[in-house]
């Protein structure tokens, strides 16, 4: 059986550094100098994905997208 895990997608251009993708913060990190997000990991488990839907839907930028990968 195929199981899935969430890819995670951070649009580095768009990202203003509001910080709220920070609540997932073993995925997320702030840099202080540039002011903008970086990815300490692309892939979450499959169990987080509505957590990671709602990141998507609070960043106001709209930098941060997912994409459900079958393995």
């Amino acid at each position: 059986m195929a199981s899935e895990k969430v890819e995670v997608i951070l649009d580095a251009l768009k990202c203003q550094g509001y910080g709220l993708c920070l609540g997932a913060d073993d995925v997320f990190e702030l840099d202080s100098v540039a002011n903008i997000a970086h990815l300490k990991q692309r892939f979450v488990d499959i169990s987080r994905k509505g957590e990671f839907e709602q990141l998507v839907r609070d960043c106001p930028a709209a930098a941060i997208s997912l994409r459900v990968i079958q393995e």
